[in-house]
């Protein structure tokens, strides 16, 4: 039976049975890991949980804030009673008021989806709404067309079952970084 003679520094012979930094540090490793295991595991049972804090925080009616000098042209023609709101600073979903019908306007998903005026409520200067009213099927819609142009987004549509084009410009965000 050969005995294994471990080298801790050169010109140093160890024994592996006499006690060493060596154990000393194979336990703080351990610690270590089991500090890192609980970390992780924290990380992904807080990764499973947002999704369903998120949908308890549904049921809450979402506050849209107006966009300031933004444009609406349908059918190159200005209206009258309109108005954008937006639910963040991303600038998407737009809800988009003209009169008394309100447009829900999803930009990524290329979807419109027509409100019911009894279930948005006006609050000072916002618009409550519950995105749990969100109509099942959205409306038929052709042509879209989301460009930045300069100081400001456009987004056109054309409605293809009233055959209505709509033209919407929105302003850039101010980019402070540089001054």
């Amino acid at each position: 039976m050969s005995r294994r003679i471990y080298f801790s520094r050169p010109g140093r012979v160890r024994d592996p049975a006499s006690k060493s930094p060596r154990g000393a540090s194979t336990k703080k490793n351990a610690a270590d890991r089991a500090i890192c295991f609980s970390l992780v595991f924290f990380f992904l049972c807080a990764a499973t949980l947002l999704p369903l804090a998120s949908a308890f925080a549904a049921d809450k009616p979402v506050a849209w804030k107006s966009i300031q000098q933004a444009l609406l042209r349908v059918d190159d023609q200005p209206v009258k009673n309109w108005n954008v709101y937006e639910e963040n600073k991303k600038g998407d979903p737009l809800l988009l008021e003209m009169g008394n019908r309100y447009l829900l306007i999803e930009v990524r998903e290329r979807k419109i989806f027509e409100l019911a005026p009894a279930k948005i409520e006006r609050k000072g200067g916002q618009l409550l709404w519950d995105p749990a009213g969100l109509p099942a099927e959205p409306l038929a819609t052709s042509n879209w067309i989301i460009r930045d142009v300069g100081f400001a987004y456009r987004i056109g549509i054309r409605l293809a079952t009233e055959n209505h084009a709509i033209d919407l410009q929105l302003p850039h965000p101010m980019d402070l970084r540089y001054l």
